[in-house]
């Protein structure tokens, strides 16, 4: 409402001030017949000329202010992005990553998901796997995955960017791409995908960060030798009720899941010391938050819960 308030009154000052400034000039300066001496204009004329000047740079200079201020919040709303370890920082519509060239995998990659975005209409996939062509030391190529006997694995999956066209299509990029064999892909990641949208739309609003860990590997595929992880990590942060949550997984993709989620969650702490990322540095507000959301792996009953439907429909498939 101060933003609209305060938009409207610099326009009305920019559009009628020079008007009524020409009519006033019009109403007080006026051209002498033949016969009549000039007179000389009055003081108040002059002081009143400075005043409305005076008022048109102030507002002038208000507006830069409210402009800086609004770019600071536009800015700020990727706070939650962690620092690159070793990797180098790409903006994609509405998620970033940071891409590891010596792996060509990304370390991590961020976002928001809010229930704003989960209510609004879904836009078809009209884009396949392509490479990256933003990377500037070149991403991996879908013909790396060919006979490789692994999958192209989503790290922000398309269907949380199914909202906006531009930012699904960039979900198919091969710098949001990890080797996934498929019954790790098809099942319990997906249904950790599932729990995410689910608790966007409790929440509210949520960060998600996810990418693999290196260490341990399961070799290389491809011409550009793409590291195939083991490793896969998932960290998702809100803020429920002026407190600071979240939850954290870590999973082996070779393992046979028949476990519920719950299972497999670890403190944000142990992904921390497996990554080398400080994650969520910026959101939790105190020390002590930060010592025990990271450090917490016993949840509330009821604070992140896992919808028993996709958990049947991963064991059913």
């Amino acid at each position: 409402m101060k933003k609209f308030l305060f938009e409207r009154s610099h326009f009305y000052l920019l559009n009628t001030l020079p008007c009524r400034t020409l009519q006033f000039f019009k109403m007080n300066i006026r051209r002498p017949g033949k016969n009549q001496p000039v007179k000389k204009s009055s003081g108040k004329f002059y002081i009143t000329i400075l005043l409305i000047i005076g008022v048109m740079i102030l507002f002038w200079y208000n507006l830069k202010q409210f402009q800086g201020t609004e770019n600071k919040k536009i800015e700020s709303t990727k706070d939650y992005l962690p620092a690159p370890y070793k990797g180098i920082i790409y903006d994609k519509p509405y998620f970033s990553l940071s891409y590891r060239e010596q792996y060509e995998l990304p370390e991590w990659v961020a976002y928001r998901l809010t229930s704003d975005m989960i209510n609004k209409p879904n836009h078809p996939r009209s884009q396949d796997f392509e490479p990256d062509q933003t990377i500037t030391t070149g991403s991996a190529h879908y013909h790396d995955y060919k006979q490789s006997g692994y999958s192209k694995g989503h790290l922000v999956p398309a269907a949380d960017m199914s909202w906006d066209q531009q930012a699904m299509n960039s979900t198919f990029l091969m710098s949001n791409v990890a080797p996934m064999l498929e019954q790790f892909n098809s099942g319990i990641w997906l249904e950790l995908e599932h729990d995410v949208r689910d608790w966007a739309t409790k929440y509210k609003n949520i960060i998600v960060i996810a990418g693999p860990i290196f260490r341990d590997s399961l070799g290389l595929i491809g011409a550009n030798d793409v590291l195939v992880p083991r490793y896969f990590y998932k960290a998702v942060f809100t803020t429920n009720k002026g407190k600071p949550e979240a939850i954290g997984f870590i999973f082996d993709q070779t393992k046979k899941f028949i476990s519920t989620l719950d299972q497999y969650v670890v403190p944000i702490d142990s992904i921390e010391k497996e990554t080398g990322l400080d994650l969520f540095a910026n959101m939790y507000g105190s020390w002590e938050n930060e010592i025990r959301v990271e450090r917490d792996v016993t949840k509330a009953k009821g604070e992140w819960p896992f919808n028993p439907y996709w958990y049947q429909e991963r064991i059913e498939n």
